[in-house]
């Protein structure tokens, strides 16, 4: 007799019950179920662990075969964490949450101007958590990708937006919004360091010494709209279980510019950060085209 399938909403219900229950555990309880997950992920064939490696080797040639395991195994814990950490930052009181951020390195302008904002935050570190810290600073417009259940998309807007953020869909009438509530100053969050989706505006721009497609999204914004440009990142000491918020303000002026210049310079950008410690970024992802890694692998083959 054939099993009924879990539907869609089972499926969301289950997942808020999970991290319901998680949520009353502590930080660093998290991040030892996260480093039990990682030691799973890390010793199994799977397609995350398969990607990190080969992103690292990509990205990081300098490093022998014995850093590059310490790299992948510390890049699989905290990618692990961004899963398990959920618990506690859409569940918990806004205030518990984020009392976690105990270091910030803030531009003065970015409490003391008030033009709008384009923070861009690149996938490093808990880039969840810096949602809900913007939020709680000032009205926040947050850009993102519904997901194909909408039972777990409604329960993804209720959690990132319970503090006041207003998600946008990507797609041509969340732009137009967002452009909207950037010329009434408000600030948005933009994740753009993934590969754009087909008919979408970018360039090839250098990121680690190899080309990758880069979004021309901020670039677009910032030529429409009176505003400044920051990236921010909040990482996590796994040690000392707590994080540290790090604000830093972009040049308006080569953001603008010409597109390989504008590009390059947002990527630079993202580069510069992830080397405060270069385990908290998404290696898991398949950041480049398909001919830099075929090129790569052939030529180490």
């Amino acid at each position: 007799m054939k099993k009924k399938p879990i539907s869609p909403e089972s499926r969301a219900k289950s997942l808020e019950f999970i991290y319901r229950k998680l949520s009353f555990c502590s930080s660093r309880c998290l991040f030892n179920l996260a480093k039990i997950m990682a030691l799973i992920v890390t010793h199994t064939s799977n397609q995350l662990s398969r990607q990190s490696t080969e992103n690292i080797n990509l990205c990081f040639p300098e490093l022998n075969s014995a850093q590059k395991k310490k790299l992948h195994a510390k890049n699989i814990h905290h990618t692990c964490c961004n899963f398990f950490e959920l618990a506690n930052l859409w569940s918990n009181p806004i205030a518990q949450v984020l009392s976690c951020i105990t270091d910030e390195q803030i531009a003065d302008s970015f409490h003391s101007s008030k033009r709008a904002k384009i923070v861009i935050a690149p996938h490093h570190g808990s880039w969840e958590l810096l949602n809900l810290w913007l939020a709680q600073h000032q009205p926040l417009m947050s850009l993102y990708k519904p997901t194909r259940n909408p039972f777990v998309d409604n329960y993804v807007i209720k959690s990132r937006s319970r503090n006041g953020a207003q998600l946008i869909p990507i797609g041509t009438a969340g732009l137009r919004q967002l452009l909207k509530g950037l010329k009434a100053e408000a600030c948005t969050m933009v994740l753009p360091d993934q590969k754009p989706r087909a008919n979408k505006a970018c360039i090839t721009a250098p990121f680690y010494q190899h080309n990758a497609e880069t979004s021309l999204l901020i670039k677009n914004l910032a030529s429409k709209a009176d505003c400044d440009i920051y990236i921010a990142v909040v990482t996590r000491d796994l040690k000392q279980c707590d994080y540290s918020l790090r604000i830093e303000q972009l040049d308006r002026t080569t953001i603008t510019s010409d597109d390989v210049t504008s590009a390059s310079y947002l990527n630079q950008s993202i580069e510069n950060l992830i080397r405060n410690d270069i385990s908290q970024y998404q290696w898991t992802y398949r950041r480049f085209p398909e001919e830099v890694y075929q090129t790569f692998a052939s030529s180490h083959s």
